[in-house]
């Protein structure tokens, strides 16, 4: 996009140089009584008319107007054909939906052409007169073919220099496809117009329009090949963004893929991806826009998200929008950047709406039918790879989980464990197991649903006390364990002491389950073991080890609801480090 600036410099000199190239062309070449023929009045016609077929090209936007050009300026000369080629252009910049913002197309494209049309009829005019006719007919091939490559060439190096040094974007080579595609022009363009010309010459404004039906033709049989070939061109790249994101894993990473991909197959200014909250709020989660991902945590309305979901439920499973009027009123308050053309596609797992894209473009109908055709196919390739993905993440999640509590399972506390103590091996590292007392009276009294309640409750109390680099979880049964780094005996003792008391000093509440679901009120209690490593034991295995033997031997078995710990060999209970302090153990 240019700059306001140079926007403004584009107008100033598109104003001020089209009127003056049109008055010095028209005073220098147009024939006298110009605008009294008939034919040239069909001449623009027909060259609208073609204007109305263009041909998208791999990116490039053309049309056939060579032919009209040519017989325009063979039968009336150089200001006429600028006249029928202006026109055209402004047909075709119409039905490319060129916004407000882009409107500075619209001079320069115009003076560009102009430009080229007066250095190509000064290059046939410089070699006609050298060049052999060897048809012996009244308009040299040769010199047109000349000046049709001239015109083509001059129009392709133009646009380049306008891209890369006016407005600063890549245009790539100068020789590509759809240049060589537009010097294929030679060998119909120069035909045609030669034909509308003999048949102008018979049968007056009539044969023009009679000769215009096989060039409208032919603009319709390569518009409708290269609709073909641009969608399967759409087919295999999503096939190949396809592949990488089923190689993901990772929800995140497929998504970031995905908005960093979209803009190398389809257009889109700005996309955003949302999710929606268990309480129905839709969250935009990560924006991309020039070239850049950056996440959010902005949370919408309840009204933007009611609107939104009821058109996932009620509508198809890609909504577009042509412009912004067709937009519900809400939708303009949660659009970051100026858009008119929009997409939104669902997000689902199980049938159910998790979550949306939503893909904006500054221009009007941005989005071709190819496109609207294509898009759906790479939406559900994004769909499948986020369901694998969940799929594995669940399952890996499940595999280190204790599903009742949320805490992790044995396997992976040991794993953590082991991993810190091989990259701090010279870390202190303590364990803290904890048994709850007489949890089989709970369960006895009240059901095993109840039970689980107060093991969930356990596990959000015990999560209080959870620090960075520390580890909590389920042990098995009632029994839960702590890992916590980088603390004396002395110190884990006394952490120990403040879980017991808390423990013992809660009231949870948890229901009935034998007796009408009645809502009762518990008191349980802990019994605690610690051990230190390498303080008290020469390694990690036997760190655990001690610790349940502690908790064992010195609370369960001395009266419950009590920490324990072993010193060189005896288990002592923080109590009795109270009573009698001046004892070694």
């Amino acid at each position: 996009m240019l700059s306001k600036k140079r926007q403004f410099i584009t107008w100033l000199v598109g104003l001020i140089m089209i009127p003056l190239l049109f008055f010095v062309v028209f005073y220098l070449t147009a024939p006298a009584g110009l605008f009294s023929e008939p034919s040239f009045y069909v001449f623009i016609f027909v060259g609208a008319l073609v204007a109305l077929f263009p041909i998208e090209v791999r990116g490039a936007t053309l049309f056939l107007i060579a032919s009209v050009s040519i017989s325009v300026f063979l039968a009336y000369g150089l200001f006429a054909e600028m006249v029928v080629t202006t026109i055209a252009t402004t047909v075709v910049m119409k039905q490319m939906r060129i916004t407000r913002e882009e409107s500075y197309r619209f001079p320069m494209n115009i003076l560009l052409f102009q430009i080229i049309s007066i250095l190509s009829a000064e290059i046939y005019y410089l070699v006609n007169p050298i060049l052999l006719n060897p048809l012996n007919y009244p308009y040299n091939i040769l010199s047109l073919t000349v000046y049709l490559v001239a015109s083509i060439t001059l129009n392709r190096l133009f646009l380049y220099v306008l891209a890369t040094e006016w407005q600063k974007k890549v245009y790539g080579k100068i020789i590509n496809f759809e240049y060589i595609f537009s010097l294929f022009s030679v060998f119909y363009a120069i035909p045609i117009a030669l034909m509308i010309l003999h048949l102008r010459n018979i049968y007056s404004t009539f044969g023009i329009i009679i000769a215009a039906f096989p060039l409208i033709g032919i603009s319709i049989i390569f518009k409708l090949y290269f609709s073909s070939d641009s969608q399967n061109r759409y087919l295999y790249k999503v096939n190949g963004l396809a592949i990488k994101l089923n190689e993901q894993q990772n929800v995140k990473k497929i998504i970031e893929l995905y908005l960093s991909s979209w803009n190398n197959i389809f257009p889109g200014d700005t996309i955003y991806y949302c999710v929606i909250r268990e309480d129905q709020k839709i969250e935009k989660s990560m924006v991309y826009h020039n070239g850049h991902i950056v996440e959010s945590k902005e949370s919408l309305d309840p009204i933007s998200s009611h609107v939104i979901l009821e058109e996932y439920w009620f509508e198809s499973d890609m909504i577009v929008y042509k412009s912004s009027e067709e937009w519900p009123e809400i939708i303009h308050s949660v659009i970051d950047y100026p858009a008119e053309s929009m997409l939104i596609f669902p997000i689902k797992r199980a049938e159910s709406v998790i979550g949306f894209i939503g893909i904006t473009d500054p221009k009007r109908k941005a989005f071709s039918k190819n496109m609207l055709f294509v898009m759906p196919v790479l939406h559900n390739f994004l769909n499948n790879a986020l369901a694998n993905a969940y799929n594995f993440e669940e399952l890996k999640i499940n595999s280190r989980t204790d599903h009742l509590t949320g805490l992790s399972n044995l396997r992976a506390f040991e794993q953590n464990i082991n991993k810190y103590n091989q990259t701090r091996p010279d870390n202190r590292i303590s364990i803290i197991i904890i048994d709850l007392d007489y949890f089989k009276d709970v369960n006895d009294s009240f059901g095993h649903q109840a039970g689980n309640e107060l093991l969930k409750q356990i596990s959000i109390l015990l999560s209080t006390f959870v620090y960075e680099q520390e580890k909590l979880a389920r042990y098995g049964g009632e029994e839960f364990i702590f890992f916590v780094p980088n603390k004396t005996p002395d110190e884990i003792i006394e952490l120990a002491e403040s879980i017991r008391e808390k423990i013992e000093k809660t009231a949870f509440n948890t229901h009935n389950y034998l007796d009408d679901r009645e809502l009762v009120t518990v008191n349980i209690t802990a019994s605690i073991g610690v051990a230190t490593y390498p303080d008290q034991c020469s390694s990690i295995k036997e760190l655990m080890m001690l610790a349940d033997r502690a908790m064992y031997v010195g609370s369960k078995q001395n009266g419950r609801n009590k920490v324990a710990t072993i010193n060189e060999g005896d288990i002592i209970n923080e109590r009795q480090a109270i009573l009698e302090p001046d004892k070694t153990y």
